[in-house]
């Protein structure tokens, strides 16, 4: 399916950071005359050039090569059919890929707007590309090859990954009184916690990353004699870092992880040490501040994050408020967990979950 059009209206529209604010628009034949500078050069600059388009579309999520990650957050128009003439005379004519043609003139504009910011945004703008949404789209992962085992004569082992065994605590070190506490709870330092407040995050593409810290048990009193019943397990989540994922799909409704992902963030842990991946969160744009996990996101936490301490967690933005909450499985499904804050003593008090203005 494509579109065809003169360049008169159309415009790439750029965005800034990696919550996508709007920084302004140019226009696309600005970019293009850039972008065909040598074929132009040899003509008549007298003589009246005319560009036409067709946006074809053929989604193309691989991110522009350079010094700065540039996302088209409209890949799903990933080539331009391209026909100019000048004097009469057709100088370009033939299809090219939006990343590799307009990528090299956007890394110099953007060098030129802010040298220090890595992360950038754009997409193409025209009223016939008004019903096409606004979208990160989930990269390509690589370094991956599809194996047919019943084909295949190699030979491949898989064992379960043994997980280290989780400490205990006393939570009356913490200030907590155990009668208070549930199945699985979260506690968030201070400084994580206003982080997770007041943390840059997109209105026009939800948002979402990994949860690190490290879990401990409750430690339980010993059962009185002859009862013969033992407590199940309590786990105290603490969150210590959040860090946004990388190589992530995102769109208005959804977030989406890749392989790459969890790569990144297994490379970030092995460099860290002494932290563990205690889960995921991600942001909601319109489904308003009470919603909660949708039955997508329940599916992905029981199935990516199998540990019954990791935690899923959501933060609503409406307008300039924002609402935190963490969800843990229960049986065959997630409910709601409650959030310990801690001051700087590193003591902790129950935080309901709550709005806050964003700043």
């Amino acid at each position: 399916m494509s579109t065809e059009n003169r360049t008169g209206m159309a415009k790439v529209l750029l965005y800034k950071s990696a919550s996508f604010d709007l920084l302004g628009h140019i226009s696309l034949a600005s970019l293009l005359f850039e972008a065909f500078r040598r074929e132009l050069e040899h003509s008549d600059p007298q003589d009246e050039v005319d560009i036409r388009l067709r946006y074809v579309r053929k989604p193309d999520p691989r991110l522009i090569n350079g010094p700065r990650t540039i996302h088209n957050l409209r890949s799903q128009i990933g080539r331009l059919d391209v026909t100019i003439s000048r004097g009469g005379d057709t100088v370009v004519s033939r299809e090219f890929s939006v990343r590799e043609l307009l990528g090299p003139v956007l890394q110099h504009v953007v060098q030129q707007i802010d040298p220090d910011e890595e992360v950038w945004g754009f997409c193409l703008d025209h009223p016939t590309l008004s019903t096409v949404a606004l979208a990160r789209s989930t990269p390509e992962v690589e370094g991956t090859m599809d194996l047919n085992l019943r084909e295949s004569r190699r030979n491949f082992a898989i064992r379960k990954v043994v997980e280290p065994p989780v400490p205990r605590i006393a939570p009356e070190e913490l200030g907590i009184d155990p009668a208070a506490l549930g199945p699985v709870t979260v506690l968030i330092p201070g400084e994580t916690y206003e982080h997770l407040s007041q943390m840059k995050l997109s209105h026009r593409l939800e948002e979402g990353g990994f949860l690190l810290g490290k879990v401990r048990r409750v430690l339980e009193p010993e059962p009185d004699q002859g009862d013969g019943e033992e407590s199940a397990e309590r786990y105290l989540v603490e969150i210590t870092e959040v860090t946004p994922a990388e190589h992530a799909g995102a769109g208005a409704l959804h977030f989406t992880f890749t392989g790459d992902s969890f790569r990144e963030v297994n490379r970030l842990l092995s460099a860290s040490g002494d932290k563990q991946l205690m889960g995921w969160y991600h942001t909601h744009l319109f489904s308003g501040k009470e919603s909660g996990l949708s039955s997508i996101d329940v599916d992905l936490h029981l199935g990516t994050f199998r540990q019954p301490w990791q935690v899923a967690g959501l933060v609503n933005i409406t307008g300039d408020e924002r609402l935190l909450r963490f969800y843990a499985r229960f049986e065959d499904g997630v409910s709601e967990v409650e959030q310990w804050v801690g001051d700087e003593r590193g003591r902790y008090r129950l935080e309901r979950a709550a709005v806050v203005e964003e700043l």
